[in-house]
């Protein structure tokens, strides 16, 4: 395990509208530089502070409805301290992108005492977003290699009826060529927000790491596996 502190990114965010016939819209598409800061809690877990340059405002976004925290996802939901927060269950052994891997099947409980793992935050309140999904973990190296979530239950306060994510994982090797890790590639959300649907893609490339007593050195994924996603 190689400790690092933060890495860095180019993320591609392409945003589009569906009509009610299910046409798309043109694309709105948009580059920032992506960071994410890398906090460790206690000894078996990590959380990861993501923000973009150039992304806080709502008018260097592609649209008014700004998403962050989606590559870290798959984190979160295997994180020892939100074990109490999910109901796990294996689904068996299957093939992903040619690597057999487990899938399992996790949702959010009801009862949960900690704080959810996705939330939306409108006009400065804050909104609690329960999920469900799967997420695909490969047999050999037990790296995420993908998660694919769904709202519990539609959230009537913000009328979120639909909110499907996707996002896949995959190797980066960094120009020294002795650090290699698994970091998100791509991310692909549907949503019906207000009676309309919406569409975002999410792509990384030019991953740079920092690491606590090393140098940086950049880097690149080796493969960007095509996007699979539900119709909305």
């Amino acid at each position: 395990m190689v400790d690092f502190e933060k890495f860095t990114a180019t993320e591609h965010i392409e945003h589009q509208e569906i009509d009610r016939y299910g046409w798309p819209g043109p694309v709105k598409a948009r580059n920032f530089s992506y960071v994410v800061f890398v906090h460790h809690i206690g000894d078996n877990s990590v959380y990861l502070e993501e923000s973009r340059m150039g992304g806080d405002d709502l008018s260097a976004f592609p649209t008014a409805l700004a998403t962050t925290g989606l590559n870290s996802l798959g984190v979160s939901v295997l994180q020892s301290a939100n074990r109490e927060r999910f109901r796990y269950s294996c689904e068996g052994l299957t093939n992903l992108r040619g690597n057999p891997a487990w899938q399992i099947r996790f949702e959010e409980r009801r009862d949960a005492r900690v704080a959810d793992v996705r939330s939306w935050r409108r006009n400065g309140k804050i909104y609690e977003i329960p999920i469900k999904g799967r997420i695909w973990v490969a047999s050999a190296s037990y790296a995420v290699l993908r998660i694919e979530t769904d709202l519990r239950e539609p959230v009537a306060k913000l009328e979120l009826n639909k909110d499907h994510l996707l996002v896949d994982y995959g190797p980066v090797t960094f120009a020294s060529g002795n650090v290699h890790l698994w970091l998100p590639l791509s991310a692909e959300m549907y949503m019906v927000l207000h009676g309309k649907r919406y569409h975002h893609r999410h792509f990384l490339s030019d991953y740079l790491l920092f690491g606590v007593d090393t140098t940086h050195a950049n880097g690149s994924p080796k493969e960007l596996p095509p996007p699979t996603v539900d119709s909305p």
